[in-house]
Formats: C-alpha cells, structure tokens, sequence
C-alpha cells in the first residue's frame, strides 16, 4: 500500500466536494477506537476533517499544474459521441467522476453533458452535474491563472462551442457520406 500525501499546513489543496482549500491544521483523533491523524481543509465555504488515511481515496490532490491545465483545455476541445445508456447508472457514474476530482475526468464529463445539452438530450439532474463540473473546472483554472471568474467561464464556455460546432460539422459530413455514428 502507497504512503497517503502529507500535506504542510498551509498548502493549498483541491478537495473534490469543497474545491480550492487550504490546509489548516492536523489533529490526532480517535474514531472507533482507532488513532488517527486528520487534516482540516478550509474552503471559502466549508471546513472538513479528512483522515489521513482517506486522502488518496477521496481524490485530495495539490491543484493542477499549467501543463495539467492546458490537457483540460485540449480534452475539451476534442469532440465526444455520448451514448445513453441505463439512467440511474449512468447518474452514479457521473457522481463518481465528480467526486475523483481528476480534471482530466470531470472535463470529458462536463464535454460529454455539454454535447447533450445543445442536442436538447439533457435529462433530471444532468443539468446540476454539468453545472457542478463546470464550477470545479472554473474555481481551479481561475485560482491556478489568477484570472477573474468571468473570463475564465467565457474561456470555457467558447472551448465547449467550438467543440460542438467541430463535432456537428463532422457528423453531418459523415452523415452525407452515409455513416452513422451513434451519440
């Protein structure tokens, strides 16, 4: 079994269910009988306490690099075929991108949701999960650049058409040659 990360107080952090945080504190605690250290996570929103032993599991993770952010940004623009499949799994495993907190894996989710979107194939709580991807894109990539929420959503925002408009241009070129891709 691998070391778990240990952070310094004072580092920042990206915790998957609060986002951009700063590690506050190390505590020793026992929970059912068991010593264990716990790191204090502070968000702008919300403190957590998070087992040492919990972190890699729970996706915790120093934030992406400028590199990391521009394999975001080409994920992004590369265009996907969605398929639908059973409902409720697909709901659980949309649930479980979002709670890795690996960018990588919420942009091809928010990708993906996006493409449904302009298809008018978005369907319950698809609305939230895309909403929930594009926030934790935008709060990580706005923190890493230093750059104002409102641009950096723009830039996001104009990535995501231009996928689509690449990705209808191609599948309507393929559909004139007689393919038929699925969504």
């Amino acid at each position: 079994m691998t070391e778990a990360p240990f952070f310094k107080i004072g580092d920042t952090v990206v915790e998957p269910t609060i986002g951009i945080c700063r590690v506050q504190g190390v505590r020793q605690m026992a929970v059912d009988g068991r010593l264990e250290d716990y790191f204090i996570f502070q968000s702008a929103t919300a403190r957590v306490l998070v087992p040492r032993s919990q972190l890699r599991r729970r996706g915790i993770r120093p934030p992406m690099s400028k590199d990391d952010i521009r394999k975001v940004a080409s994920a992004l623009r590369v265009p996907a075929h969605p398929v639908r499949g059973d409902a409720k799994a697909q709901y659980l495993d949309y649930q479980e991108t979002l709670k890795s907190g690996d960018p990588l894996r919420i942009a091809r989710l928010l990708r993906s949701l996006f493409i449904l979107e302009q298809s008018d194939d978005l369907k319950g709580k698809e609305k939230e999960l895309m909403e929930q991807a594009r926030r934790f894109l935008v709060d990580e990539i706005m923190f890493i650049q230093g750059t104002p929420r409102t641009k950096t959503q723009e830039e996001i925002e104009e990535t995501l058409q231009q996928m689509y408009r690449k990705k209808m241009a191609g599948d309507h070129g393929g559909e004139a040659a007689g393919s038929n891709k699925s969504r």
